[in-house]
């Protein structure tokens, strides 16, 4: 019994946290509109573009900036804290993702 809730409380840990989420970037747009990750994941932001793109967000409490992203580069995001996220491109306004993070 106290190697199964030991295997539980392990499994439980290791379930979040670990993805990486990968969106690209092309033909100025984001390759998804929306995305679900789970607090503590990684958003991976990839430009396969042929101009550069600068993915930020200013949402409250989980603002970031990548800065220019040069085509063929990546960056990423880490989202710390349940809720919705708006992530944009500096340069291209018409750019939009939402994120909603999940507990």
């Amino acid at each position: 019994m106290r190697l199964l809730l030991a295997t539980s409380i392990v499994l439980g840990l290791v379930g979040h946290g670990t993805a990486d989420h990968v969106v690209s970037q092309k033909n100025k747009t984001f390759s998804t509109a929306a995305l679900t990750v789970h607090v503590g994941e990684k958003v991976v932001f990839k430009n396969d573009d042929s101009v550069p793109h600068n993915v930020f967000s200013s949402t409250v409490g989980a603002a970031f900036n990548l800065k220019s992203q040069a085509p063929g580069a990546e960056s990423h995001a880490t989202f710390e804290k349940a809720g919705t996220v708006e992530v944009r491109c500096a340069f291209h306004p018409a750019m939009k993702l939402t994120v909603t993070v999940a507990p």
